[in-house]
Formats: C-alpha cells, sequence, structure tokens
C-alpha cells in the first residue's frame, strides 16, 4: 500500500471484531512511531501499551468520559510525553550542533534561543510543544496500522490522573492521547473536507 492510499483509507474506527491484535502487531506499531521526526530530534514519545481486557473495559467508562465503544478494542496505546527528557535532549542537540558547527550562526542562535525558551515555559507551554511531537508519531501509528488493516480512533478525552494511578505512569509523562486499536467491524464512509480553496492562503 502506498502512504497515498492509506491515507485515503484511514477512518476512525468506533466498532472492532473480537479478534486480538498480537504483541507482534503492537510492535509494527510502535516501530513506525519510533520513526517520526521531532524538534531537535528530542523523541519525546513514551507508550504504554494497554491489552488486558479488564484494563479496556475500565478505559470505557469514567476514564474517557464514558466512551463505551472502547470497550471493543483490541489494545490502547496511552501515549504520553517524557517532557523532563525533552529539555535534556533538546540541550543535548545544541551542543552537538554548536560543537560540530553544521549551522550557519544566524541559525545557531536561534536554535539555543528556542532551547532556551523551552527551558523557561511554564509546563503547559511545554506540553503543547512535546504534544505535537507526539501527534507525529500517533500519525504514522494510525498510517501504518491502516496498512496492516487495523483499525484506530484518536481518543482526546480523558482523565489524566486516573490513568496514571491505574497504569502506574511516571509524573513527568504527560498523557497526550489515547489510540484505540483494532479489527475494524465497520466501514465508514469518508468525512467530509473542506475544498483546496477553503485551506491555502492567499
Amino acid at each position: 500500500m502506498h502512504v497515498k492510499e492509506a491515507l485515503e483509507k484511514r477512518r476512525s474506527i468506533r466498532k472492532f471484531k473480537d479478534d486480538p491484535v498480537s504483541k507482534d502487531e503492537i510492535m509494527q506499531l510502535l516501530e513506525a512511531a519510533r520513526l517520526a521526526p521531532s524538534a531537535m530530534n528530542a523523541q519525546p514519545w513514551r507508550f504504554k501499551i494497554v491489552d488486558g481486557r479488564e484494563d479496556i473495559q475500565w478505559l470505557s467508562g469514567s476514564p474517557t468520559r464514558g466512551q463505551k465503544w472502547v470497550a471493543g478494542a483490541g489494545a490502547v496505546i496511552i501515549c504520553c510525553a517524557d517532557i523532563t527528557r525533552f529539555l535534556e535532549d533538546a540541550r543535548a542537540a545544541v551542543r552537538f550542533l554548536r560543537d560540530s558547527a553544521v549551522l550557519p550562526p544566524e541559525m545557531q542562535a536561534g536554535v539555543e534561543d528556542y532551547v532556551e525558551k523551552a527551558q523557561n515555559a511554564p509546563t503547559e507551554v511545554l506540553r503543547g510543544a512535546v504534544g505535537m511531537n507526539c501527534s507525529i508519531a500517533l500519525t504514522n501509528i494510525m498510517l501504518r496500522a491502516t496498512e496492516m488493516d487495523l483499525g484506530t480512533c484518536w481518543i482526546g478525552m480523558y482523565d489524566e490522573e486516573a490513568l496514571r494511578q491505574r497504569f502506574n505512569l511516571p509524573q513527568q509523562a504527560a498523557v497526550i492521547a489515547l489510540l484505540a486499536v483494532g479489527r475494524p467491524a465497520e466501514s465508514p464512509e469518508p468525512r467530509p473536507r473542506k475544498a483546496m480553496e477553503e485551506i491555502i492562503l492567499d
């Protein structure tokens, strides 16, 4: 399957077959995420795989504000961002770029300014920055899943503290999104898309 076909075929799937998603399939999805680009190559994403039936059933209740359909998923991927490591890895990247002198001085100054601002930014601002990186990784997962005839659905409504306690997530790992994964039991029609004229600025 070419990328264009995966882009056109991908749907948000909320009805799944009972068939489980194998560990090998999950690892293939995570490999797609691992290859995603990120700012300063910091790769801040961290993943918790939920594949136990009791835990998935639990996720379909109050932790996702009663999204009952989640119970049918073969697995749920909790995508977190390690904010602390993001800053550490970004600083290391700046040092490497400075020492190797691969960037023109103006660009190097811009990179160093970016990282300095990040170090002093409020947690919620950093959360947004690392969240953008994680979104790229999750998009890779969704497209790879489509190629593998798996269905996915992004879950952006969740109780972060409940997830942290249930799955013993580290405090520095900010939950960015959940992704339900399974074998599709539905084939939704494409959702409406804005015309090209609406998305291109003059």
